[in-house]
Order: C-alpha cells, then sequence, then structure tokens
C-alpha cells in the first residue's frame, strides 16, 4: 500500500512536523549519494537522449566581493542543480590563488550546497587552473559539454609571474575545451575590465555567449532567462506572486508522473512558505532566488502554496514533470481485409494507462516503420491499421511533444506481424457450373460495353483527375457551378436519437464558391455541434462533380477508402462520402444524387 502524504509547510517557524521530516530525509541522503551514483548513472541511461553535462566555474577572489556582495554566483549554481532534469548532470569548480572547489558532475544539490557552504571572497584569481580543473572534468561522450564561468573579469595573481602563468594556463586550457567541444558561457559581472588579462575572450573562442551583467543581483533574473530562453527548459508557467504576500495554486495536468516540480524563481528572501498537497514523497530545495518543490508520485493534481515575505517578492512559478514510460504493443488480423489492427498501450511505471491523462488530448506522436500515423484511442491503447499480404515486422516509435515535462523509457516497439495460412484442398472442377458462368460473364460484358458506349453517347467523355482517385488537384482556371442534390442520413449519433434523412438541392439552394458540412447540417437543421465540421470544405468540380477536401481530425471515406487529409477528392453522381467524428461519436453519410427534371 502506498503511503500519501498531506503536508502544510513553515519554512520559518521550524515546527512542522513534515519539515523535520524533510530535514531528517535530507540528510540520510546526502549521507548515501556516493552509493547512489552508480544508480543514477543507469537511471540517466533510460532518458531520451545522452547526458548534459555543466559546470558552473566560480571566480572566488577577493575582487568578486564589489559586484556580488550577497553571494548570488553560489545560489545560481545551486539553483541549476535543484532545476534542471535528469539528463543534465551538474558539477562546480570554485577558484582562488588556486582550485578551492572540485564538485564532480553529477553532484546532488545537497552535495553542491555543502561545498559552497563555507567559501568565501577572498586572496587572488587563478582563473587559469580553476578553467583547467573544470575542462578535466568532462567525459568524452556527454551530448552537450558547458562551462558556465561566473567572474568579474579579472585575472590576477599576487606577482606579475604569476598572473602571466595563469593567463598562459587559461589559453591552454581553452584551447583543450576547443578540441573537446566544450563550449565556454562567461557570465561578466561589473564593468567591464579593458585592460590586463581577462577571462571575457573565452566565450567567443569556443562559440559560446558573453552575457554582461551589472552585478549579482542581476543574477536571478539571469537564472530565467538562462532556463527558459537559452537552454529551452521543458516547462509551463503557472502563475505568479508579487509583494510581502501572495496565494498560488497549481493544477497538474495528471497524477500519472514520477516526479512533479513547481520551480519558483525571483525574489524571495526571508519569507513563510506553506504548502498543501499530497505525495508519496516531498522535497523542497531554497535559495536566495528560488524554492524547488520536488513531489514524488503526486496522488492529488491541486498544489496549493502560500507565501509571506519581509520584503516584497516578484515570483514567478514553472511547473515541469518527469514520466517514466513503457510500450507494449499486441494486435488483431481480419483475414478478409488482410488488415492488421495494431494496439500500442503506454503505461507509467506503476502500470497507469498514460492515455487517461494529459495524451489523451494529444501530446504524442506514432510512426509506424518510420512514417507518421494517424491514430485513434480505444481501450486504453492507440490503434492503427495497416494492409498485410505477409508476414512482416511492424516498428513503432513514439514522440512526446514534452511541452512541460521529460519522459524516460524506450521509445521504440516492434510487433511480428503474422498472417495465417488457409490450407483447403482444391475443390473438383464441375465443368458445367463453370461453362454457365462464362457464358454469364460474357454476356454481361457485353452489356457492359453496350451501356458504356451508351453512357459515353450522353454524356460525353467524363473527366477524372488521377486514375487511383488520390489526390487530384484542384482546378482553379474557370469557376464551375453546383448540380444535383445532396441526401444526408445520419448513422450513428451520440444521443442514440434516430434522425429523418435530410436532401438539400444544390442546384437550386447553392449560389456560392464553396460549402462546409457544417453549414449543410445547419441548413438540414441537424443539432450537431461537431468540432472539425467547418473545415470539411465542399466545392464544384468538373464533370458535375464535388471536391471533397478535409483539414479537419475527423475521419473522411469514399467506399472503404479513407481520404488523405489536406488533399482534394472527386464525388459523382451515385457516390457516397461518410464523415466519421470519433470524439463526438457521429458519424454521418452523404449521398450526391442527380436532379430529376421536375426537380430542376
Amino acid at each position: 500500500m502506498v503511503v500519501k502524504h498531506r503536508i502544510k509547510h513553515n519554512l520559518k517557524s521550524g515546527i512542522s512536523k513534515s519539515l523535520f521530516l524533510i530535514i531528517v530525509l535530507g540528510c540520510f541522503g546526502i549521507f548515501f549519494t556516493s552509493a547512489c551514483t552508480v544508480a543514477n548513472a543507469k537511471e540517466k541511461e533510460a532518458g531520451p537522449d545522452s547526458a548534459s553535462e555543466i559546470v558552473v566555474l566560480i571566480d572566488c577572489s577577493q575582487s568578486m566581493v564589489d559586484v556580488d556582495a550577497g553571494y548570488a554566483s553560489f545560489d545560481l549554481a545551486r539553483s541549476l542543480s535543484a532545476v534542471l532534469s535528469r539528463e543534465y548532470r551538474i558539477g562546480v569548480v570554485a577558484y582562488r590563488d588556486e582550485v578551492c572547489v572540485n564538485q564532480p558532475l553529477g553532484s546532488s544539490h545537497a552535495m553542491i550546497e555543502s561545498a559552497l557552504k563555507k567559501i568565501e571572497y577572498t586572496n587572488y584569481g587563478n582563473a587559469g587552473a580553476g578553467l583547467l580543473a573544470a575542462v578535466e572534468l568532462f567525459d568524452e561522450d556527454a551530448a552537450v559539454k558547458r562551462i558556465l564561468l561566473i567572474s568579474d573579469g579579472e585575472m590576477m595573481m599576487k606577482t606579475e609571474e604569476g598572473t602571466r602563468e595563469s593567463a598562459d594556463l587559461f589559453a591552454q586550457a581553452v584551447e583543450n575545451a576547443k578540441g573537446e567541444d566544450i563550449v565556454i558561457d562567461v557570465v561578466a559581472l561589473g564593468q567591464r575590465i579593458e585592460e590586463g588579462y581577462t577571462v571575457y575572450s573565452a566565450a567567443e573562442a569556443t562559440g559560446g555567449q558573453l552575457y554582461e551583467l551589472a552585478d549579482g543581483k542581476e543574477l536571478g533574473d539571469f537564472t530565467k532567462t538562462l532556463l527558459f530562453e537559452e537552454w529551452q527548459m521543458n516547462a509551463s508557467h503557472v502563475g505568479q506572486i508579487n509583494g510581502l504576500s501572495g496565494e498560488l495554486t497549481v493544477n497538474l495536468p495528471d497524477c500519472l508522473m514520477s516526479t512533479a516540480k513547481i520551480v519558483l524563481l525571483g525574489s524571495q528572501q526571508n519569507e513563510n512558505m506553506t504548502l498543501n498537497c499530497e505525495a508519496d514523497k516531498i522535497h523542497i530545495s531554497k535559495g536566495q532566488n528560488y524554492t524547488v518543490i520536488e513531489l514524488a508520485n503526486p496522488s492529488a493534481d491541486e498544489v496549493k502554496i502560500q507565501m509571506n515575505a519581509d520584503s516584497p517578492m516578484d515570483v514567478s512559478a514553472y511547473l515541469t514533470a518527469e514520466y517514466e514510460y513503457e510500450l507494449n504493443a499486441d494486435y488483431t488480423y481480419a483475414q478478409e481485409e488482410q488488415t492488421a489492427d495494431i494496439r500500442l498501450k503506454i503505461t507509467n511505471h506503476n502500470g497507469q494507462d498514460m492515455l487517461e491523462g494529459h495524451l489523451k488530448d494529444g501530446g504524442v506522436q506514432v510512426r509506424l516503420d518510420g512514417r507518421e500515423q494517424t491514430y485513434r484511442i480505444a481501450d486504453g491503447a492507440l490503434c492503427i491499421s495497416k494492409r498485410y499480404e505477409q508476414n512482416a515486422t511492424a516498428s513503432l516509435r513514439v514522440i512526446f511533444d514534452g511541452l512541460y515535462g521529460n519522459y524516460y523509457g524506450n521509445t521504440e516497439e516492434t510487433v511480428e506481424i503474422i498472417v495465417p495460412l488457409i490450407e483447403e484442398e482444391p475443390p473438383a472442377i464441375d465443368w458445367f457450373f463453370w461453362s454457365v458462368i462464362t457464358i454469364f460473364v460474357l454476356a454481361l460484358l457485353i452489356i457492359l460495353c453496350l451501356a458504356y458506349r451508351q453512357r459515353k453517347r450522353i454524356a460525353g467523355k467524363r473527366k477524372f483527375i488521377d486514375e487511383s482517385r488520390t489526390m487530384p488537384r484542384e482546378t482553379t482556371n474557370r469557376r464551375n457551378e453546383f448540380n444535383g442534390k445532396l441526401q444526408i442520413y445520419v448513422i450513428h449519433s451520440k444521443d442514440e436519437v434516430d434522425y429523418p434523412p435530410e436532401s438539400i438541392n444544390l442546384f437550386a439552394r447553392c449560389n456560392r464558391e464553396m460549402l462546409t458540412l457544417e453549414w449543410l447540417l445547419d441548413v438540414c437543421s441537424l443539432p450537431f455541434n461537431l468540432r472539425g465540421a467547418e473545415r470539411i470544405i465542399i466545392r464544384p468540380g468538373d464533370d458535375r462533380s464535388l471536391i471533397i477536401k478535409n483539414n479537419s481530425k475527423a475521419s473522411v471515406l469514399m467506399g472503404r477508402e479513407l481520404l488523405m487529409k489536406g488533399h482534394a477528392y472527386h464525388l459523382y453522381y451515385g457516390e457516397k462520402v461518410t464523415f466519421i467524428f470519433d470524439q463526438e461519436d457521429t458519424e454521418i453519410e452523404v449521398h450526391y444524387r442527380d436532379l430529376k427534371p421536375n426537380e430542376r
């Protein structure tokens, strides 16, 4: 049985039982961080892409006091380790006369916070030794390798000779970074230094960015820009808290994620925070300009946050989530149609159907054998139909839109399609029967030939845009007029009401260039509100035909042929077209007929 917590968390009072539990678990987690490093590496391999590695390199020389008295650079490093998802591995290097912090990639928020806790700005700045130590932390196979250097820009040691040695070492480290495809971004605090040895050139040399900020107070807003504009982190903005107090309600899209993070960025010193939510486990990371509320397996989709502060707050709230999923595919085979109905299920790590969450409204693409497919959702599965005449391997791949979250699991699944063999003994030849059939076929062919010749004389040559009647080009060089009539039948409706057939005389009533299915239903007084009906277009075509073009999400069939979306098709006298609206559970059939002389 899963235990769920409902907590109210007060950071300032320190008397909440939930806060005490979080502190105890946090200390316990720090103690076992080293033992979990291998497990974290394996978990990372399950992610959608290879790891991105980021080293925050901090100048801790005495001159930094003038531009960052509040140690906002330390806060930025801690915030990245708390906010970024599992495919990011964070490390921290700090330097003075020599390297004073060397925290490896993959370090937790607690490890980074502990490493920076006793560090102060003092002494000189050996940027060469610091950058070289940062470059040496990276793995060769990382997808992205980036160094974020925070400095006032100055490179200075106690002696001129020491400064030159540091500058030479810095230049060598930049060359090493270029050789290993490491990008160096430089965050320069304070007024730009024009003389002496500086660190600015590292950005341009490695293809990085140079960010010039007035002082450390601007690092809070810079963190938001870096995460959501520069690095384009998958998250959605869910609210704002301003002033001395505020309340925010965050609605989760579902409760199927393994982890949900609510990230509060902006000035929020000395505040009290009350948190009301339900989850298996809750962890809070906090700094000067950030608070990260991490919910493991949330069981309620509403999170309420109340904040109070001694000084005005300017807090932006963002939601990001992590989903762990598994794919499972099977199929059924219809022998008569030689069609396999492939079913793909997506479940989370607890076996829950993810199509019951936000994915039911889209957010996932399915590719079958490399081609994107139109699917329907039925009985908790994505359903795709494809014709198979012989045994084959169906390769399925899912692509998530990642609007606000990250998805971890195997994106591909295969299904072996086995076409059953029907073995029948050849029947004895009945010569009399086949003689009769032959005579009948010959007579039928003669009748068809005569009918064809008669029709050709009466109607003239009939023009087809395409022999396979797929994707005809719409005629634009002259205007055609509507002819005939449409008979509309409601085959099935959501309310199970039987509607009588309706008919509309196009020749008499349609003095326009274009119709829509929505207009037809309205004219026939059929009380349906079908999403996408206004995007199903009907125009007059050549040879008294109608041109049907489907720009909606509805399924449109002509006989058993599924019409491709966005392409035009001809409908001739005596033919019918079927419109299926899955979401509204409605099926409508439209017949195109010629007018009798007394109907004109």
